[in-house]
């Protein structure tokens, strides 16, 4: 049984995708040879299980190398909200040039990244919005209390 990702080390991790990554050149050489199309689309399943395993693989690296953890949306300023957008904008149009890519798995591992992005941006953006209206509560606030005095 596959060890739980969150309990690998960042070796373990790089370890294992390369293993994935071998496993699934040998399962495509042999889906070049087969005849049968029930055999072919069971190699094509294993395959897509191991680009799925791979990106759990990648991410969880990922949160290794950024420190360990995410900061959430609520516990971030609105500089680093605004900041984490930009570099997302970046990272977008880089996984949508790869979505025209004729390589399935770059195809597949682009729309898996977008989707993870995508989901992470909304919650910024929630986030934001949310600062943002907080502040403008703030300033009417302060524009009151001045109006009064």
């Amino acid at each position: 049984m596959a060890k739980r990702v969150g309990t690998m080390t960042y070796e373990q991790l790089q370890t294992e995708r390369d293993a994935n990554e071998l496993l699934k050149t040998n399962l495509k050489a042999q889906i070049e040879q087969v005849i049968d199309s029930q055999v072919s689309l069971q190699l094509h399943q294993e395959v897509l299980q191991l680009s799925k395993r791979n990106e759990k693989l990648a991410a969880q690296q990922v949160l290794l190398m950024r420190g360990g953890k995410l900061k959430r949306p609520i516990e971030m300023s609105l500089e680093e909200i605004e900041a984490e957008q930009e570099k997302n904008k970046v990272t977008i149009a880089k996984f949508e040039q790869e979505l025209t890519s004729i390589d399935f798995d770059t195809r597949f591992n682009a729309s898996q990244e977008l989707r993870i992005i995508y989901t992470r941006s909304k919650a910024l953006n929630k986030q934001r919005i949310a600062l943002l209206t907080h502040s403008i509560a703030l300033l009417k606030q302060e524009l009151n209390a001045k109006q009064k005095s």
